[in-house]
């Protein structure tokens, strides 16, 4: 027996590939899996989620949370695996303990390493093999030879996008992908969740700035925290318009500016109302002097630097400040890759259309989402729908 031949082989050990990998060896023990991974050891960029925390679902999944060209397939595959289903694989499969934080959903360790070993521990069936990159994949009498040496009878691409390609997803096997589905089969790729950069002077004075807003981009509004830097704004409020930002300047329609309340507590006339007051009662100070009790100080000079130095002008700005905005931060920035493969190109299963055994999951297909778990999520059921295919196929023989 040829011990170079696999029932699959899954090429790149993230999120995605782990959980694949993990869900073979729990449901059918006796397949014979490799994963084929470029870094020196698998989940990389998994250790790296939510600055370590790893915030691995989301109580509110919904599809609507998502950017794709099938929300109908998309949805399907969110209702076959909920967030409930997600949280109990992960105790009682993988003896990982949830923890709660509003909708977030974390280990109860609030560590990244907590997953990424009991993912891998999950796969003690599995054979790594690690520092090897794959240039090919080729199709030789039912099965599929990767890198000339290895043969499967299916092949997962859970190669990633092109975001963070410091952890190893650098888009590489697109061509391959796109050679088995077609010229027509993927949509531009572009950074998301991804800071947004700004021409304006004055906020590179406010960098290292936090501030509690309410901003506006387009029709879009999110409520949360922006962080000024040197370059732009960042902070999870912002890094949720990037990939609308980016997909819109692609199309050719460009956003000029967002729009940020920094006082969104209250009201147009509550504004008006207290820093007319503090202008009043404070008539030996400067006007932003006067306001650095209501806004951090180098947010109210540049608030009143922007006005002619009535009180209506300063609360109209405060309630709409403008960022004029310059792009995003690129792909080495960038938390997920918008676009990829079709989801279209793709059978319920996720099977490559008319390439019986070829499946592509993750990051790799043309779906990304929010933050907040959203990302985790469709990466362990996209791997998790993949397995189920794969496991019909061999009841069917």
């Amino acid at each position: 027996m040829n011990s170079n031949i696999y029932d699959v082989i899954i090429i790149g050990g993230g999120a995605a590939g782990l959980m694949c990998a993990a869900a073979l060896n729990i449901k059918y023990p006796f397949l014979k899996v490799l994963i084929i991974e470029k870094n020196s050891k698998a989940g990389r960029k998994l250790l790296a989620t939510g600055n370590g925390r790893c915030n691995f679902t989301n109580l509110k999944i919904d599809s609507s949370c998502y950017n794709t060209d099938d929300e109908k397939k998309l949805s399907k595959i969110l209702y076959a695996y909920p967030p409930k289903k997600i949280i109990e694989l992960f105790e009682k499969e993988l003896g990982v303990v949830a923890a709660f934080k509003d909708d977030l959903v974390y280990p109860i360790t609030f560590q990244s390493k907590t997953v990424a070993d009991a993912l891998t521990m999950a796969c003690s069936k599995t054979k790594f093999v690690y520092d090897t990159e794959v240039t090919s994949v080729v199709s030789k009498d039912m099965k599929y030879v990767v890198n000339g040496t290895f043969e499967g009878y299916n092949v997962v691409f859970s190669c990633g996008g092109v975001s963070l390609p410091d952890s190893g997803s650098n888009g590489s096997l697109f061509p391959t992908i796109k050679s088995y589905a077609g010229n027509d089969s993927f949509v531009q790729l572009l950074p998301s969740l991804v800071s947004l950069k700004s021409s304006d002077k004055d906020i590179k004075k406010l960098s290292g700035l936090r501030q509690e807003c309410a901003l506006t981009m387009d029709g879009h509004i999110e409520k949360g925290e922006i962080l000024f830097t040197d370059y732009g704004v960042s902070g999870i409020c912002v890094m949720q318009f990037s990939g609308i930002y980016n997909r819109s300047l692609a199309s050719g329609k460009k956003i000029p500016y967002i729009s940020a309340d920094l006082i969104p507590s209250m009201s147009s006339k509550e504004k008006l109302a207290k820093i007319t007051d503090l202008i009043k009662r404070f008539p030996d100070r400067t006007a932003s002097d006067a306001l650095s009790g209501l806004l951090k100080e180098p947010l109210a000079r540049c608030v009143v630097e922007r006005s002619n130095g009535s009180p209506e002008d300063i609360a109209k700005i405060a309630g709409d400040f403008r960022i004029n905005l310059a792009g995003s931060q690129g792909f080495d920035k960038a938390q997920v890759t918008s676009g990829g493969l079709k989801l279209k190109k793709v059978t319920d299963g996720l099977e490559l259309q008319n390439s019986r055994g070829l499946y592509v999951i993750g990051e790799a297909l043309n779906v990304d989402g929010i933050c907040g778990g959203y990302n985790l999520h469709w990466a362990w059921a996209s791997a998790l729908t993949c397995v189920e295919d794969i496991i019909d196929e061999y009841e069917e023989i």
